[in-house]
């Protein structure tokens, strides 16, 4: 998409509005069609989410998603998972080679809690995806 129209004027609106447009597109979403109605979840934007909403949301998806977004939606976790436990173990590894109580040792363990917290909420989605129990 160009930033000029067709007569060569700048438009930064309708190459905005384009560029906005594109981007919806491409965002992967789990679809879910009851008697009542349908609901959207983009991907990237909602998961993973707390434990109290995580309980509402994932009997519906476990219920009313086709399998194709099912599966979709626990590869995406996984890899979530993944990323994140190594971002916390990397985070632990160098505040352990700081010097204790300092401001950059305080910033790292910091982090590697915000990490922990994101897995735990990955690993946590992932069960009650499957059904299974926390």
């Amino acid at each position: 998409m160009e930033r000029r129209n067709a007569e060569g004027y700048h438009d930064p609106t309708a190459y905005g509005g384009m560029r906005m447009a594109e981007q919806k597109a491409e965002k992967e979403t789990v679809r879910m069609v009851y008697k009542n109605g349908r609901m959207e979840l983009y991907i990237h934007e909602f998961f993973p989410c707390r434990l109290a909403v995580a309980r509402k949301v994932f009997p519906l998806i476990r219920r009313f998603a086709k399998e194709d977004d099912r599966e979709k939606l626990k590869q995406f976790l996984r890899i979530k998972a993944r990323e994140h436990s190594g971002k916390a173990q990397a985070f632990s590894e160098k505040a352990e080679s700081l010097t204790a109580k300092s401001e950059e040792w305080h910033f790292y363990r910091r982090k590697a809690r915000e990490e922990q917290i994101i897995y735990n909420q990955c690993m946590k989605n992932l069960k009650l995806l499957e059904g299974r129990k926390e």
